[in-house]
């Protein structure tokens, strides 16, 4: 009886936050507020303290806030200052039209397809390889729909296709990105390691199942629109080539290259925070070669890279630290180990778990319109789930983190959907209604190829 009402005390904090972040109240504040009320009730009840003696205040509801304390000490020096580094480079990149560069090179190839259904194949293709050295999924899409949105035209695509196409490069992946960063840590192994082993994989299918598919898809998706009269014409669009030298293009990749080539130095472990510093000092310096004259703006730069640090730490790290406390809350409670404890007995245990906390994970993103928020709540509880099932925390997590960013483009309240929309200048919904069975079909092929690299 007793695990019973744990379970359901459990759910229904799970559901409480939910429905709070549905209904618009900010996300930090939710996850911190219902954490530390929680570890504060559990404090009350069973009279323990959160801390080992070693690090006690003393009191054990001080030890609450403690705990946050250490929480918060704990993450800012580990995957806080990844991200902030990984955020900063980025800005640095966008603020120096290098990222502009990087897309304007990469579609000019797509000129020369002819056939509209195979570009937009592409175009996929082009957007998933694109999005390990540019990580926002907003800023690579609203990129390449300026970009992009003139081939279209001239090939007779319409907008609604085009803007639906590209919220399918949705899968956050590779060892700049935060939330890689974050599962990694969590797997306790190098990041580099986590990505080539195991995410890459992964990616790869996904992209080429969807690549293979979304001609037919769209194809058959235009017919039934030109039949009804909803396709309307794309506005032509200049490509413009942004005003920066042309081995720009190759700097948004640079810390990924420097970490791949950190791997191969002997006794070395690839360091996310000083490739992207390394890569900001590099620029910095081509920079200055390039306007000498011009030193003072130059160095003025650097205010571009610490204010999106500053943003990254309100927008993401700061999360991260709330959903960390809301997460040790949950495990508190005891619900989620008694669910996990209940499906190790049964048959298929293993791939009952990943689909549960894949589809968790997918379902959060889409109600909460933020990937980050959904995985960085729920990623914390995998290590011990993993733990008692007796399987590699990987074949959990990743269909979590790769099926947080998939629910997120089908969010109506997402950044990046709104975004893609807005510019496009269609129905956010009518977008998401077009890319819903393509995007399933990424989060169903996530799960199989899983489930066979970790299980079968």
């Amino acid at each position: 009886m007793m695990d019973l009402l744990l379970v359901l005390l459990t759910l229904l904090v799970i559901v409480l936050a939910a429905y709070l972040v549905l209904k618009h109240y900010n996300t930090l504040f939710v996850f911190l507020i219902t954490g530390v009320l929680v570890l504060l009730i559990y404090t009350i009840c069973t009279q323990k303290s959160l801390l080992p003696k070693s690090s006690s205040t003393g009191n054990i509801y001080m030890d609450v806030f403690g705990f946050v304390s250490q929480t918060f000490s704990n993450t800012m020096s580990q995957v806080g200052a990844m991200i902030m580094s990984v955020t900063g480079y980025a800005a640095y990149m966008s603020h120096l039209k290098a990222s502009e560069k990087l897309a304007y090179y990469a579609v000019k190839p797509l000129k020369k397809l002819k056939s509209p259904y195979i570009v937009l194949s592409a175009v996929f293709v082009l957007c998933m390889v694109l999005k390990s050295a540019i990580t926002s999924q907003s800023a690579l899409s609203l990129l390449l729909l300026a970009t992009v949105f003139p081939i279209f035209t001239a090939l007779g695509i319409n907008k609604l296709t085009a803007a639906s196409l590209l919220t399918l490069a949705a899968l956050d992946y590779g060892p700049n990105e935060g939330s890689s960063i974050y599962m990694a840590q969590l797997a306790k192994m190098p990041v580099l390691n986590m990505f080539m082993r195991y995410q890459f994989k992964v990616v790869v299918i996904v992209t080429i199942v969807l690549a293979i598919i979304i001609p037919f898809y769209y194809k058959h998706m235009d017919k039934k629109a030109l039949a009804s009269g909803k396709e309307e014409p794309v506005e032509k669009k200049d490509v413009e080539n942004p005003d920066c030298p042309w081995y720009y293009a190759l700097f948004p990749a640079l810390p990924l290259v420097i970490l791949i080539v950190w791997a191969f130095v002997p006794k070395a472990s690839p360091d996310v925070v000083a490739a992207n510093f390394i890569g900001i000092i590099f620029v910095a310096l081509v920079e200055l070669l390039r306007h000498p004259k011009e030193s003072k703006k130059v160095a003025s730069q650097m205010k571009v890279v610490f204010k999106a640090m500053g943003e990254s730490f309100t927008n993401v790290v700061s999360i991260i630290i709330a959903a960390s406390i809301f997460a040790a809350a949950i495990n508190k409670m005891g619900g989620i180990t008694i669910i996990a404890d209940a499906i190790s007995h049964l048959q298929g245990a293993s791939i009952l778990t990943m689909i549960l906390m894949g589809l968790i994970t997918f379902m959060a993103a889409v109600i909460m319109g933020s990937g980050s928020a959904s995985w960085f709540a729920f990623a914390p509880l995998v290590p011990s789930i993993a733990s008692k099932l007796s399987v590699n925390s990987l074949s959990i997590m990743l269909p979590m983190e790769l099926g947080s960013s998939i629910g997120r483009s089908l969010s109506p309240v997402a950044g990046c959907t709104i975004a893609i929309a807005g510019y496009a200048d269609i129905d956010v919904f009518e977008m998401i209604k077009l890319s819903a069975p393509l995007l399933i079909i990424e989060f169903i092929v996530t799960l199989l190829v899983t489930m066979f690299m970790f299980i079968f």
